[in-house]
């Protein structure tokens, strides 16, 4: 008997039967929904915790620490740094791709700014850190380029000296001249400041002030990165208590500030001289520090040697280690404790550990469902088959094989099995539409809230 001929009759058999075989279906409904909806829900968890949280696939290594509590203080006892010598002994470790070392800002420094998108000007403590550029590449927005634009300046000033450092007036003029959006004109706002007083000391008849003694000249913004961290913090508790608007990370790329490096809120923490200059948000990583700002290493190492010593240029205070496989971070992990460093407990591994029991058990629930469901349409059709003797019995009599009889009875089951799991497919892609819509809609944002 040919296919189609068998197709034909197991759906008439399927249409006389219709409410045995609706009943039937309805576990494997449910069960298929269950089932999808929670693959995808554990997909998703494993996503935003594995992907975006915990990142398995780099370990960030740390030196060990031995501290000794004395009253408040917490005195250490080690070396918190990490030299050349050890980095060149983490690339030599098998199963590692990349090792990228990570250097603190260890001079005071402050950030202030946003007055257009704040409507007022914020000021704060600047917490920040080194990385190579190379690491954080992927997160870079397509518009902006992080790199270290002044590389091998001996000083912090010495950008006066580089090519691009043309006389200038505006940063329309600067990026015009060099066809760079990353440039600005260094010391524009000053002069353009003498200028409203100088308009404004004419209207009321006095004499203009004096010139101000700065060198207007195009300079590069220092490209600056920030956490998803920050971001979420932000939009989750920052801005309800000042009453700031809720910021769009996408659209906050190309957002300006001022640094100062050596002053502090800290009359006794700042230095006796300092310097300036602008960054610019270029993207946002989980490889940047968790709260404050992530920026070339370079521009960390100068900084810390003008302010410091020369022996500054080549203490990391941590490395992030790229592993080629997820299986082989153990292993790596181990042989990085044999160098006396540490790896900084992110807690990946019990997340990794929860989100599988998590997978396992609604996992579990689903194929239980779905196990009765077939129970039950083994039932329907055990009833069905005894019902249809007669039947069976005629159709054997015209010539029907048993090799036929059961490719009916099969495919009224595959079809069956097959409608019944594409509705509850769909039904579980609807009950997933609908979750987003009352996450979006009824529950309040949290640090790294997914979007589906």
């Amino acid at each position: 008997m040919r296919a189609a001929r068998l197709f034909r009759l197991a759906l008439d058999d399927l249409k006389r039967n219709r409410k045995h075989f609706l009943l039937a279906s309805i576990g494997i409904v449910v069960g298929i929904a269950a089932f999808t909806f929670f693959l995808g829900l554990g997909g998703g968890v494993r996503k935003v915790v594995l992907g975006k949280i915990f990142p398995l696939d780099k370990i960030e290594v740390v030196p060990k620490s031995f501290d000794v509590d004395v009253s408040m203080l917490r005195v250490p006892l080690a070396n918190e740094i990490i030299d050349d010598e050890k980095v060149a002994q983490l690339r030599a470790i098998p199963n590692v791709v990349a090792v990228y070392p990570k250097m603190k800002l260890t001079i005071p420094s402050m950030v202030w700014g946003g007055a257009k998108l704040f409507g007022n000007n914020l000021r704060a403590e600047l917490i920040a850190d080194g990385v190579e550029p190379e690491l954080v590449a992927p997160d870079i927005d397509s518009s902006y380029r992080f790199a270290d634009f002044e590389p091998g300046l001996a000083k912090w000033d010495d950008w006066k000296t580089l090519p691009i450092a043309t006389a200038c007036e505006t940063d329309k003029q600067c990026r015009s001249e060099h066809d760079d959006d990353q440039l600005y004109c260094w010391g524009s706002d000053e002069l353009a400041s003498w200028r409203d007083k100088v308009e404004k000391a004419e209207k009321k008849g006095k004499a203009p002030p004096e010139r101000p003694d700065v060198e207007a000249l195009c300079r590069y913004y220092i490209p600056i990165l920030v956490s998803e961290n920050i971001v979420e913090l932000y939009n989750g508790s920052v801005r309800r208590a000042h009453g700031f608007p809720k910021i769009n990370p996408d659209s906050a790329m190309g957002f300006t500030f001022d640094l100062t490096f050596g002053a502090s809120m800290v009359d006794s923490s700042a230095r006796d001289r300092t310097v300036e200059a602008k960054g610019i948000l270029v993207g946002v990583s989980d490889k940047a520090i968790n709260l404050g700002m992530t920026m070339p290493v370079g521009y960390v190492r100068r900084l810390n040697v003008e302010f410091n010593e020369a022996a500054d240029a080549n203490k990391y205070h941590s490395a992030v280690i790229q592993v080629g496989s997820k299986d082989d971070v153990a292993a790596v992990a181990l042989a990085v404790k044999e160098l006396e460093l540490d790896v900084t407990d992110t807690g990946a591994e019990q997340a990794a550990l929860l989100i599988t029991i998590f997978m396992m058990v609604f996992g579990f629930v689903s194929i239980v469902i779905v196990g009765i469901a077939a129970v039950n349409i083994m039932h329907v059709f055990f009833m069905l088959i005894y019902e249809r003797q007669r039947e069976i019995g005629i159709m054997r009599a015209v010539g029907a094989s048993r090799r036929d009889i059961r490719r009916i009875i099969l495919g009224e089951a595959a079809i069956v099995g097959a409608i019944a799991g594409l509705v509850g497919v769909l039904m579980a892609f609807g009950a997933g539409d609908i979750f987003d819509w009352i996450s979006a809609a009824y529950i309040p944002d949290f640090p790294f809230k997914p979007k589906t």
